[in-house]
């Protein structure tokens, strides 16, 4: 019997904390309410989205294709047009190691331009994190 009391009681205080909670909120409290999840919205962490391996691993693919391609021409000296076949597959390849620096995560060198530093940076900071190619 005393169950049956302590239920009745429960429920009448769960009905009771609901007529006052189902008020609507005044506005200084909605603008409250706005205010601080506006400034922890700042404060939290947001996830860093996981690329997808296949992604991963057909860059690192290319990656490894193009370096050899770049060591194929730089080491053959009778190559037609050998100067504009570098430049295309160096833009090419620093394309595809800024596309690999966004899927690992690595921020970008904004302030450097295209070249043999940012180039030696963007590989260095890869391999750190365990890319291969």
């Amino acid at each position: 019997m005393e169950w049956l009391i302590s239920l009745v009681v429960f429920l009448f205080l769960c009905a009771l904390l609901n007529l006052t909670l189902a008020q609507p909120p005044s506005g200084l409290r909605r603008r409250l309410q706005s205010s601080v999840e506006r400034l922890a919205g700042r404060f939290r962490r947001h996830p860093v989205p996981q690329a997808d391996p296949f992604d991963t691993l057909w860059l690192q693919t290319r990656l490894g294709h193009l370096a050899g391609e770049i060591r194929r021409i730089e080491s053959a000296p009778g190559i037609y047009a050998r100067a504009h076949r570098l430049r295309a597959l160096e833009g090419a390849y620093d394309d595809l190691l800024d596309e690999a620096c966004r899927l690992a995560g690595i921020p970008g060198e904004a302030d450097l331009k295209r070249g043999e530093e940012k180039r030696w940076l963007e590989e260095q900071e890869l391999a750190s994190r365990g890319w291969s190619w």
